[in-house]
């Protein structure tokens, strides 16, 4: 009897996971492909209150933070990472700092995340010429000594939008 009910709880953990799940995004050498996400059901004017609340939350110490493009079911926030991606070349450590935009589209049951980088600082904090697309070359692949740029700024980026996304199902 007991492990029946063993057996009952992680099946039901299993399928609580499976249909929470957070969004991962990807980087290609044009950026990061907008991302649908299922969440329960929630009014888009709260689920806005809750992602400017996020931003304020996240940012508070850092460079700010701005919202922008708000609509009924839309919001678009803009800021800084810090440390967002590394490379090493020759035994030296490149940091970058980057603006970034999260555009959300939100539904009843469910949002679309669209991640864009919008500007890249180097640790001097002089804004790059360089975008994204630089690191690959023309075939998708990441140029040779930049293979550390899309594990690392994939975590900042899902790092930023897992926190995202908790703080909407935490507070709702």
């Amino acid at each position: 009897m007991f492990i029946r009910v063993i057996c009952i709880l992680v099946f039901c953990l299993n399928c609580l996971t499976v249909t929470a799940q957070p969004p991962r995004l990807e980087l290609t050498p044009g950026g990061f492909e907008p991302v649908t996400v299922q969440i329960p059901a929630t009014s888009a004017e709260k689920l806005i209150e809750l992602s400017k609340n996020w931003a304020a939350e996240t940012n508070k110490r850092r460079r700010g933070y701005d919202i922008t493009n708000v609509t009924a079911n839309t919001v678009t926030i803009s800021a800084y990472k810090r440390n967002a991606f590394y490379y090493r070349n020759r035994g030296e450590s490149f940091d970058f700092r980057i603006r970034y935009e999260m555009a959300l589209t939100f539904d009843n049951t469910s949002y679309t995340l669209a991640f864009k980088v919008v500007d890249i600082y180097a640790k001097d904090d002089n804004v790059q010429k360089t975008g994204l697309s630089n690191y690959f070359t023309s075939d998708g692949k990441l140029k040779e000594g930049f293979e550390e740029v899309e594990p690392s700024l994939e975590t900042s980026v899902n790092d930023l939008v897992n926190s995202h996304y908790n703080f909407l199902l935490n507070f709702r």
